[in-house]
């Protein structure tokens, strides 16, 4: 038992939390405003998104992690893409977001489908990075 919390089911794991996850091995990206050819879509549908705008924009990557919105004071986890300069191409908050901390996920781990959740917070896809890493 340490700091009065019993980890022992992950015990042996690379990382406990999404948070300590994120935090080895992400990197910050540059906010910037949404390029015209990249249009706004759903609300509330940030990892369906940015799904869908890097499969019709191939010079974009699709990334995962926390973001901070201009109107809030709680990072989010979220989804979004990056161009090879890393600067975020964010298609659901278009230009609103102020901080973004994530990682370039591999092609392998994208999603391949329209779904409302991210690979950081489905348990089928964050357990196993958790327990093994990347």
């Amino acid at each position: 038992m340490q700091d009065g919390l019993d980890h022992d089911g992950t015990a042996g794991w690379k990382h406990r939390s999404v948070y300590e996850f994120v935090a080895g091995h992400g990197r910050w990206f540059t906010p910037a405003a949404l390029p015209a050819r990249v249009g706004v879509l759903e609300e509330r549908q940030c990892f369906a998104n940015a799904t869908a705008t890097e499969r019709a924009h191939p010079d974009l990557a699709y990334t995962e992690g926390f973001a901070l919105a201009a109107d809030s004071p709680v990072p989010v986890l979220h989804g979004w893409c990056t161009d090879g300069d890393g600067r975020v191409v964010d298609p659901t908050w278009s230009g609103a977001g102020v901080a973004y901390l994530g990682i370039v996920l591999p092609t392998s781990m994208r999603p391949r489908e329209r779904h409302s959740w991210g690979v950081l917070e489905a348990p089928g896809s964050l357990v196993p990075l958790l327990r093994d890493g990347l």
